[in-house]
């Protein structure tokens, strides 16, 4: 400013002696002037007061002028960090007002595109945070610079907000193959992960996006799908076809088998005609009771709750005429059964369907029994429900075993050499639809070489 102001005033005392001696000349044409000291001191003195008037009201204006333009200069400064002052507001006469009104209006527009973008961010942290997919952000050095809580929850660890190497969050060798492929092709990557093993699988399909940001910069996004559930739904399609077939190729093949050798003559032998067509009558009874059994579970999927005939159920009653039935079984395995259910117990349910789990569970408990063991049925109730109880002191369920006898032809051994107990595998199936389609639920706890308990839970009153 200092500089500005010497020029000025230079500038002004030329423009004021340039002035008055014009002025002089001027007054030369009309009246010969007589030159003097005094005349020469008083112009010297008339342009040195002039120059400071005008010199006075230059610097005022300048320092105003130099206000407005360093309260520009610390707004543009403030907008640069995010900071937004007040408008500056001038008359139109200035001649900064246009220049205020420019500065004025690319803070407003800054200001509008900054809450813009905050909007942005938060929906996007928003839905981040809520989206079931695991989402991780990666950069050119490895570092994590962004992830989800989905992301969390699906590597079982707490990610850290500050960057940071993404090998401190994933140790597992598949998944960090498929990001370093992703690295070193500079494409997309998909692959299926199992994350944890049995017997609490996690299955999950990695997605990568490379994207090159430049030359040398690039992001990489990794996606992490959860997709256990279709894994055992397609795992339980495979076994449920190779399950069915076995269970129906064994029978058949028995059948045709002892046909053909009696065809080729053991006919004759009236001994060994006994024999096998006892055998072919089994076999036949077992694909007959498997046909009845698929149907079933058609019929069941079928029908839905307008189809329950509801009535009153003496509950010791039901389960005594279902070990009357099994009784022969009950005395060749040499069991002890203990019927614990009061007399005064009468429940609300489709007798029918009922009385088919009582026959499932009762049947069960008998045939994966010891000989010599002990079969438990017992039941309680409470203000809303009511719990039937099966328990013996048979082979057991393993861990594993458990999360699956309820499928379909789901054998705890896959060898039929190896199985304890012939079936067909659709009991336990049967039941866990029955007691779906009466809104209960059913449960078990087992263990292997001790024994087995099922608990069948069923609401007191029909639900509309």
């Amino acid at each position: 400013m200092s500089n500005q102001w010497q020029q000025t005033v230079r500038l002004l005392t030329l423009e004021n002696i340039f002035a008055i001696m014009l002025g002089l000349v001027v007054l030369q044409q009309f009246s010969p002037i007589h030159w003097s000291v005094a005349l020469v001191g008083a112009l010297l003195l008339a342009v040195l007061v002039l120059a400071v008037f005008e010199g006075a009201f230059v610097w005022y204006q300048q320092k105003e002028r130099q206000k407005t333009i360093d309260r520009m200069e610390s707004k543009l400064r403030q907008m640069s960090s995010q900071q937004f002052p007040p408008h500056i507001l001038l008359p139109q006469s200035d001649p900064l007002y246009s220049l205020s009104q420019a500065v004025n209006q690319l803070e407003s527009y800054q200001r509008s595109q900054t809450r813009r973008a905050e909007l942005q961010e938060k929906e996007l942290m928003m839905i981040m945070r809520y989206l079931p997919v695991g989402v991780m952000v990666i950069d050119h050095h490895r570092q994590v610079q962004l992830s989800n809580p989905a992301m969390s929850e699906l590597l079982h660890q707490s990610i850290n907000t500050v960057a940071h190497l993404y090998t401190k969050d994933i140790q597992l060798y598949a998944l960090t193959k498929v990001i370093e492929d992703t690295i070193a092709t500079q494409k997309n990557q998909r692959a299926t992960i199992t994350l944890t093993p049995a017997p609490n699988t996690q299955v999950v399909e990695a997605t990568t996006v490379f994207i090159q940001n430049s030359r040398s910069h690039f992001q990489i996004v990794l996606m992490l799908y959860d997709i256990t559930e279709v894994y055992m739904i397609e795992q339980m399609q495979d076994d449920f076809v190779s399950n069915a077939s076995h269970e129906l190729k064994t029978p058949i093949t028995a059948i045709a088998g002892f046909t053909e050798t009696l065809l080729g003559g053991a006919k004759d032998d009236p001994e060994t005609l006994d024999q096998f067509l006892k055998i072919i009558a089994d076999e036949s009874q077992r694909l007959i009771d498997l046909i009845q059994d698929v149907l079933s579970l058609s019929r069941i999927r079928a029908q839905n709750t307008t189809k329950l005939t509801m009535q009153s159920v003496k509950l010791k009653r039901l389960v005594s005429q279902e070990l009357s039935v099994q009784q022969q079984a009950i005395e060749q395995r040499h069991l002890t059964v203990e019927a614990n259910i009061d007399d005064a117990i009468a429940v609300v349910a489709d007798q029918q369907k009922l009385g088919q789990i009582v026959k499932n569970l009762i049947s069960n408990a008998i045939k994966y029994n010891r000989p010599g063991g002990t079969v438990t049925i017992s039941a309680t109730a409470s203000p809303e429900q009511w719990y039937l109880t099966v328990k013996d002191t048979g082979i057991g369920i393993s861990a594993d075993d458990q999360q699956r006898i309820f499928e379909r032809f789901y054998r705890a051994s896959p060898s039929r050499s190896q199985q304890v107990v012939s079936g067909t595998g659709l009991g336990l199936a049967i039941v866990k639809e029955l007691v779906t389609a009466m809104h209960g639920q059913i449960s078990v706890m087992s263990q292997r070489g001790v024994g087995t308990t099922m608990t069948v839970t069923l609401p007191l009153k029909p639900t509309e």
